[in-house]
């Protein structure tokens, strides 16, 4: 099969952006030869690549001055906006069913602040976020990570330092759902964490992160009263270190919304060093997408988490409910426990494609592109747990739901999933959630 030598790769559009960081994610290199098929596949992966790194609004690759069995590699990229200082203002609650239904959209339950977050700060894809922010909760935040430190770019490291007060907290789940307490005259709970993280990434597909901490939560006697096992058999203070390792396996064409790949993580975080904190926790998620015909894609994704032992303070057994660990159609309920998974199926088809003027005069934001997915979906899902089962009907139960939906999908890993859900309850219902990065 005939080959074809790089002789240079040429990076176009970056002002801020590193040109290495750049070069860094186009898999094709100068000085190495190819088949005609492992160019035009290398093409596409690097284009990926560099929509992965959340750098750039878009990226094209492609080869010119293909002659004596050799061309140039040319990556063009349009950056984002780097710097976002805005106001902050959001619910508490797990969700926006949650904050509508059951607290009507109470002001109340608003975080107010500032929120600054400082993107590919030095050209490296460095990330500075510095948070200050009051109202249902008071929190002072920094962070910054540096993914590619040393000369072969592939070391990277992180700082987080945060301080948190509440006057309002969950303490407990009845009839799986949060219980709430707030005291306007005092906080009840306060958390200090600092720590540090170490990354490892050779290439583009497999990542390691090893994370290690020191956290600090204190209650105030109400919440002690109300619940003693909120830290643990009548505590009222706890300090602890924290080791965590994660490895990503991320094989998939867009990190907001893959239609196409596969994904494995695998998380084990060990929390404490003695009975007052003694936690092994292991999370593995398994997702597969796979396109078909033009336009339709199939995925399905499987989770599963195991804490040991299985006696557990109220803080430690979160599950179901909490982040984007969810069942569609039981967002408003919270599952507590110390083991369990879900199984979730999407068929979709993008319907409609779109780029709409927007006004401005920056080539990179002249049009803004949307794409409209509609799916159907379906999923189950089990958590197992030893205590508190009078004050719970989800646990120890199989657990399902299905419905449709349509998905919006557009620049800077915006998503938007509008979902009407039918479960097992008999509750038909309508769901909406934003993409936050899971992995």
């Amino acid at each position: 099969e005939a080959r074809v030598a790089i002789r240079n790769v040429i990076v176009h559009g970056n002002k801020i952006t590193k040109r290495y960081m750049v070069a860094r994610e186009i898999i094709l290199k100068s000085n190495q030869s190819y088949s005609v098929g492992e160019v035009l596949d290398g093409l596409e992966k690097s284009r990926q690549n560099l929509m992965n790194t959340s750098l750039f609004v878009s990226a094209k690759t492609y080869f010119t001055n293909w002659q004596n069995d050799s061309m140039d590699i040319h990556a063009e990229v349009d950056e984002r906006w780097y710097y976002f200082p805005s106001p902050y203002f959001k619910p508490m609650d797990r969700n926006l069913q949650v904050w509508a239904r059951d607290y009507n959209f109470s002001l109340k339950r608003v975080n107010i602040g500032i929120k600054f977050m400082g993107e590919n700060t030095t050209g490296r894809n460095d990330k500075l976020n510095i948070w200050l922010m009051d109202g249902f909760s008071r929190r002072l935040a920094l962070k910054y990570y540096n993914p590619f430190s040393d000369p072969k770019l592939r070391i990277g490291w992180a700082i987080d330092v945060n301080q948190g007060w509440n006057k309002e907290i969950f303490y407990k789940s009845f009839n799986n759902k949060q219980v709430f307490f707030r005291d306007p005259n005092q906080y009840l709970r306060k958390d200090f964490y600092a720590g540090t993280t170490l990354s490892y990434r050779k290439g583009s597909i497999n990542r390691h992160y090893l994370r290690t901490g020191w956290r600090s939560t204190s209650i105030a006697d109400t919440v002690l009263l109300m619940n003693k096992n909120y830290l643990g058999d009548g505590i009222q203070a706890v300090s602890y270190p924290e080791i965590q390792y994660t490895f990503q396996h991320l094989k998939i064409n867009y990190f907001p919304y893959p239609t196409k790949g596969s994904l494995f993580v695998a998380d084990v975080l060990r929390r404490g060093i003695n009975s007052q904190m003694n936690l092994t926790q292991f999370v593995f998620r398994y997702g597969k997408f796979h396109e078909f015909k033009k336009k339709n894609y199939f995925s399905i994704v499987a989770d599963a988490h195991l804490k040991a032992p299985f006696k557990q303070p109220y803080i430690n057994q979160y599950i179901l409910g909490y982040g984007d660990q969810y069942l569609r159609g039981l967002q408003r309920y919270v599952v507590d426990g110390v083991a369990g998974g879900t199984l979730k199926a999407t068929l979709g088809r993008e319907l409609y494609s779109v780029k709409i003027n927007s006004g401005l005069k920056s080539k990179a934001y002249r049009t803004i592109p949307f794409k409209f997915y509609a799916k159907i979906h379906g999923d189950v899902g089990y958590v197992y747990s030893n205590t508190n089962l009078n004050e719970t009907n989800l646990n120890n139960k199989l657990l399902y739901s299905f419905g449709a939906g349509l998905d919006i999908v557009s620049i800077y890993d915006f998503v938007l999933r509008i979902e009407f859900t039918y479960n097992q309850f008999n509750q038909l219902g309508t769901y909406f959630h934003n993409y936050e990065s899971r992995y």
